[in-house]
């Protein structure tokens, strides 16, 4: 097991060259900047972490980013993610494995309107991502963010992370539906994913006064 994370780098390597040299996917590639490791803790591993990509707006930044989610070092993102941990009665530091989607940086994709990022270097990313995930079988998924929700999962399933959180239109007065994940077959990785939003949004009332239940909710299918 200790060679897996280390393939998996360096097929991602050798495909972020090939993506910069692509004449239609190239000029939306940053390749600046090595792909960022994957995290893995010193432990069992009991959850997937995924991420978007490693991309952030200030390009300055990106340089300082050598881990998926800057799980190396402090910060508001690793703080998050501690706390969902904590909830689940897991280890960040010992039983999370954490990886991207799309592995690479963009020019960044918020601002790319030609092209359906997600859809076109999905050909690209999805099958690593998916022998990537081979070496951790079986084991949960927590999703980050709206956008990635909505390149996992299969037809006929909600792109929306509120719909797993129990929202109806009337949760303002206390209406509110049952808590779910996305079972296997309604994904594209055919594993059992958990859809939280990303740091940001976890400021929202919605979510703020749910992140407690759902955990638990999360925390009682894991078991």
């Amino acid at each position: 097991m200790t060679n897996e994370p280390l393939d998996v780098e360096q097929r991602a390597e050798a495909m972020l060259m090939k993506l910069a040299s692509d004449p239609h996917l190239g000029r939306f590639v940053d390749s600046s900047f090595s792909i960022p490791k994957v995290y893995r803790g010193s432990g069992k591993v009991r959850l997937v972490i995924l991420g978007q990509d490693p991309t952030v707006k200030d390009v300055r930044s990106r340089a300082a980013i050598k881990t998926v989610l800057n799980l190396d070092r402090r910060g508001g993102l690793r703080n998050y993610l501690i706390q969902i941990c904590s909830h689940l009665g897991l280890d960040l530091d010992r039983n999370v494995y954490a990886t991207n989607y799309l592995k690479n940086f963009f020019k960044p994709p918020t601002q790319i309107k030609e092209l359906d990022v997600f859809r076109e270097f999905s050909r690209v990313w999805l099958p690593l991502l998916r022998d990537e995930l081979a070496t951790v079988p079986e084991v949960p998924l927590i999703s980050l963010g709206q956008p990635l929700l909505s390149a996992l999962v299969s037809e006929g399933a909600s792109p929306h992370v509120r719909d797993y959180w129990g929202y109806t239109p009337g949760w303002k007065s206390g209406q509110t539906a049952s808590f779910r994940c996305l079972e296997p077959y309604e994904n594209q990785l055919g594993r059992l994913i958990f859809p939280f939003p990303h740091q940001p949004s976890i400021r929202k009332l919605f979510y703020k006064d749910r992140l407690t239940d759902y955990t638990a909710f999360v925390r009682s299918v894991l078991r």
